[in-house]
């Protein structure tokens, strides 16, 4: 078999390019042919480090393909798995597998009409044909599904993200620490470390510390909003660990008492749905180290966390707040839904993942 990856985005590794380049570790690791990755960009080994995908440079082969390009150059393969958040580029293989993260740029049609109208307002001339190039739509849950048929006019199969578990079961003993880890950058879905560095103050937790990870690009806008969250931070215990290894973020999660997620805070979901949480790998991967996650209840997070249960939940700053007093102040509680959330975190082990993705590769 020949097996292309298509990444269209450059810039630093987020959720997506894992799951895209677990896709493609999986395929080089079952041995089922050439596995080629079509991206605008050389990979980075570094990134894919981050991301906890590990694949030999010599394992797949590279082709420097631009969006225009990429009708054309999978013509040989007999299988393109394309990431996007929109509607795909048309794909030439033998057949097509879209993972699309959500449908960020196309507008919302009524559902009954969706299917005879698709994109037809938004001047995509060839969308229904590149819609029809692709057997098969992946998404990472049920919320991105509803809103990828309303916009798209497409059935996806949910798959979640795959979530690596810890090495050692997780320790009952735990620092004081609430971490959080998303990529550091402004607009779409953004992780609104601004929040929680807002919330960390209000909270005056004397020997408790804040860490926040992520990854960034290089861009003036990035580097702005980096600085300006450590201006906000300043005279307090907030620690940002920007491009911080793998390994460096495991630890962090395997040490923190709590997890806060604040992407979300603030958005209408039916004016906005594009700026939620498409899933939460981050809170999955610190549910299965022991930390108890605190959300904003929309999107993702709201299918993986159940409030009482495996975290919190929480829509105001004052509301993150009280509800992380009281789980300092009650280590009984803390230790109910850890042992929730570390059972949750097991549904999205990689094996499951993994085990997908070769009936997806030999189907058909």
């Amino acid at each position: 078999m020949r097996i292309g990856f298509h990444n269209p985005f450059r810039g630093a590794a987020g959720g997506g390019e894992r799951y895209l380049y677990t896709m493609l570790e999986e395929a080089v690791r079952a041995n089922l042919g050439d596995v080629v990755l079509l991206a605008p960009e050389r990979p980075d080994p570094g990134a894919w480090e981050r991301v906890g995908v590990s694949v030999p440079p010599d394992a797949f082969a590279w082709r420097p393909t631009p969006d225009a390009e990429l009708t054309e150059r999978s013509r040989d393969l007999d299988l393109l798995v394309a990431l996007t958040t929109d509607v795909p580029v048309e794909s030439g293989a033998r057949r097509g597998v879209a993972v699309v993260q959500f449908p960020f740029r196309a507008r919302e049609r009524p559902v009954e009409r969706v299917r005879a109208a698709v994109l037809g307002a938004m001047g995509r001339r060839r969308a229904p044909r590149a819609l029809a190039s692709y057997e098969r739509f992946l998404c990472y849950s049920s919320f991105a599904r509803e809103w990828i048929e309303r916009r798209l006019g497409v059935r996806a199969e949910v798959l979640p993200p795959p979530v690596d578990p810890p090495v050692a079961a997780p320790a009952d003993h735990r620092r004081p620490w609430i971490v959080s880890v998303g990529r550091f950058f402004r607009g779409a879905h953004e992780k609104r470390q601004d929040v929680l560095i807002e919330a960390f103050r209000e909270l005056r937790a004397p020997g408790w510390e804040l860490h926040l990870a992520g990854a960034a690009d290089e861009s003036a806008a990035t580097r702005r909003w980096i600085d300006d969250l450590r201006r906000r931070a300043g005279g307090l215990p907030v620690h940002l660990h920007v491009d911080a290894p793998r390994a460096e973020v495991l630890d962090l999660y395997a040490g923190a008492a709590l997890y806060w997620h604040a992407a979300g805070f603030g958005v209408d979901p039916r004016r906005h749905p594009e700026r939620l949480e498409h899933f939460g790998i981050a809170p999955v991967e610190a549910m299965a180290h022991g930390a108890v996650p605190l959300v904003v209840p929309e999107g993702g997070p709201a299918e993986v966390v159940a409030d009482g249960r495996t975290g919190r939940h929480w829509r105001e700053v004052a509301e993150l707040v009280a509800r992380t007093r009281e789980l300092i102040d009650a280590p009984d509680e803390l230790a109910r839904l850890r042992a929730g959330a570390v059972g949750e975190a097991a549904r999205y082990d990689t094996a499951r993942f993994r085990a997908a993705m070769r009936e997806l590769f030999l189907a058909g």
